[in-house]
């Protein structure tokens, strides 16, 4: 029982991430054909087999892991999916076999895994999922055993990320449309989620599906506009023109099931028929994927070879067609009967797109030195048409302006009193549209009671504050409000940041950059957070506000 408890609440945490940014891996999908399903598919896939462990009776590893494999095969939708449940299937062979999931066995699962997964597909592509698979299984062998499952799951998940930022280069679809490969992003994803709900089970702590994940949405859903939405890999997909549509029309999976299934017969007979085809499975179940053009002559032939189900057709033409017309369209989050909203005042484009993704339904553009008046925030408010709302400041000097707005309006409006960017965004994390205004404004505070927040700018003028010398042109290091230390650039002074949330146990890190002419790198920062926070999960996005090159939080 306790390890099948165990095993739903750390897939239930990779569902979690993936539900997180469904849409967001649909934007990505351009290859094999620009269908726009790829997060569905995964989605899908992986809730199958939560769905199988809740409903099973299973209490030992092999059982569980038979159990995982069964519900990944059976749920498996897509060309993403069906490769995802042989990646499983891999993974639960030698997890099955064993009595834990140290560092040893699971190097040997995921290198099982990702050879699964090749043998499933005939023609393997460079810049796909197998690549990114086949990267993080690499990585992995080449971590000492002794080293521990935690720097294990790191050195993983940071070559699936090296990974997905290659595939662009990769793939001549990818290229084209300047993103990064939906399935391998979307593995990437899916690990992260799994990631977070081991080491919560390794530390005894409760896993709580998705929280840790959407913590990350805030940090890491980095630059790179995807249709008015975020790339983790920093590229971007417009719209300009059609996308141009397969050769085949209809994807179309489904399951054979008898008692003597010849797989290799039927692959033979599928080939020809269209392209992606993918069969796995063994004599007795077989999943079956492919793109074709009639779907009924398809069906037709695996009746011969025993009972068909599950069957899934999707005309991948029409899918295109509304992944152009949603990518052409921004769009803002739907507004429910009786639900709240959130109005943001947030300056840079960056940081203010990373609002929309969390939900916030209305930006005031804004900030310091340009605070917005009481009247700006009311006709914001005013022209959403809901009853509640809650107003995030995101600046010292906007929160006076924004309960004085508040008690002009005869509506609910709740002020969560945030004072910086990223502190809105950890608000934004806890925001439940179902909740009123009040309940909300509850919820986000006690989300941003132990956030620290910090800024990097330069000093106008030589001063002397909290007891420190500062000289004009010098970098300032702010951390909650109180200056920790005057640098002669940017680089030294986030590196005082960093220290100070390093003393105070920070976890998580969320760096806002608005480098240009700055004279440092993104590069450089990054190595200064390696060096001086290895253990800290430190996530960058371009975030574009004026004044500050640097806004970060730490929780």
């Amino acid at each position: 029982m306790i390890v099948r408890i165990a095993a739903v609440g750390v897939i239930q945490s990779a569902l979690a991430a993936v539900e997180a940014e469904r849409q967001y891996i649909n934007d990505l999908n351009v290859y094999p054909v620009p269908d726009g399903d790829t997060g569905t598919n995964m989605a899908l896939t992986v809730r199958a087999v939560v769905e199988e462990l809740e409903q099973s009776d299973v209490t030992d590893i092999p059982s569980v892991a038979a159990a995982v494999t069964k519900g990944s095969l059976m749920g498996a939708r897509g060309n993403s999916g069906v490769i995802l449940s042989q990646i499983v299937r891999g993974i639960c062979d030698v997890w099955g076999q064993a009595n834990s999931l140290d560092t040893a066995v699971f190097k040997r699962a995921v290198l099982e895994g990702q050879q699964a997964a090749y043998r499933a597909v005939k023609t393997p592509v460079e810049g796909t999922m197998l690549t990114v698979i086949r990267e993080m299984a690499t990585a992995a062998q080449a971590v000492p055993d002794g080293l521990g499952l935690e720097h294990l799951l790191a050195a993983v998940e940071e070559a699936g990320r090296v990974a997905v930022e290659n595939t662009t280069a990769q793939l001549p679809a990818l290229q084209k449309a300047g993103v990064v490969d939906a399935g391998g992003y979307g593995l990437l994803v899916l690990f992260r989620g799994l990631s977070d709900g081991i080491e919560d089970l390794m530390r005894g702590g409760k896993i709580v599906a998705g929280a840790r994940l959407a913590a990350r949405v805030a940090a890491q859903v980095t630059a790179g506009a995807i249709g008015g939405r975020r790339s983790d890999a920093g590229h971007a997909v417009t719209v300009e023109e059609p996308s141009e549509l397969s050769e085949f029309r209809y994807c179309t999976s489904f399951l054979i099931t008898g008692d003597a299934i010849d797989r290799e017969i039927f692959e033979a007979f599928l080939l020809p028929m269209g392209d992606s085809a993918l069969v796995v499975g063994d004599a007795r179940t077989v999943k079956v994927h492919v793109h074709v053009n009639d779907p009924g002559v398809v069906l037709s032939e695996a009746l011969k070879h025993g009972s068909i189900g599950d069957i899934e057709i999707n005309d991948m033409h029409a899918q295109t067609r509304e992944r152009d017309e949603r990518l052409a369209t921004p769009a803002m989050p739907e507004i429910g009967e009786g639900g709240t909203v959130v109005v943001a005042v947030v300056a840079g484009a960056g940081n203010q797109q990373l609002f929309r993704d969390l939900g916030c339904h209305a930006i005031v553009d804004g900030g310091q030195s340009m605070n917005p008046s009481a009247a700006q925030l009311l006709k914001a408010v005013e022209e959403l048409g809901v009853d509640e709302v809650v107003i995030l400041p995101n600046n010292g000097n906007v929160i006076l302006t924004a309960e004085q707005a508040a008690g002009m309006s005869s509506l609910h409006i709740a002020v969560v009193p945030a004072r910086s960017i990223p502190s809105g965004l950890a608000a934004m994390v806890a925001f439940d549209p179902n909740q009123d205004a009040v309940g909300n404004a509850r919820l986000m505070q006690d989300a941003i009671v132990d956030v620290r927040y910090a800024e990097v700018t330069h000093a106008v003028r030589d001063s002397e504050l909290d007891g420190l010398e500062v000289r004009q042109g010098q970098a300032m290091a702010i951390v909650d409000g109180k200056l920790v230390a005057a640098a002669d650039d940017i680089a030294s002074a986030f590196g005082r940041v960093l220290e100070e949330f390093i003393r105070g146990d920070a976890e998580y890190v969320t760096v806002l950059t608005a480098l240009n002419g700055s004279g440092t790198t993104r590069d450089q920062l990054e190595q200064l957070a390696a060096r001086i926070a290895p253990d800290a999960e430190v996530s960058f996005h371009e975030g574009g506000q004026p004044l500050y090159p640097i806004l970060a939080s730490a929780e």
